[in-house]
């Protein structure tokens, strides 16, 4: 079992506060909400955190950066580029003339279409 902690850090000096609330519209599960007697961000309801960190990226294309999950394991995400999904095919050649759906591959003409 982890037994790592995660925990929200808010950095109140660099937040805007009511005027963006991204990280708070970003939640899925609405751990954050708008604290009107402070008027700052507040954690609500952290035990239903998904640890899934769109609060994070929310605030973080703002550019001001007050807001970090500590503790939660990140691990960037590359898209495989589409040359590797279809690796094997070769290039895409185009289509014969007289090919049902413009099918031009080497199996379509050993069946004879």
């Amino acid at each position: 079992m982890l037994k790592q902690k995660i925990g929200i850090v808010i950095d109140h000096k660099k937040c805007l506060g009511q005027s963006c609330l991204n990280c708070v519209d970003s939640c899925p599960v609405e751990v954050l909400d708008w604290d009107r007697e402070q008027k700052k961000v507040a954690v609500v309801n952290f035990q239903e955190c998904l640890i899934c960190l769109a609060c994070e990226e929310a605030c973080q294309e703002d550019g001001n950066k007050c807001f970090k999950v500590e503790g939660a394991i990140r691990k960037e995400f590359n898209p495989s580029p589409i040359q590797d999904m279809w690796a094997g095919t070769g290039e895409v050649k185009p289509p014969a003339e007289g090919l049902p759906a413009g099918r031009s591959d080497a199996r379509t003409q050993k069946l004879g279409f």
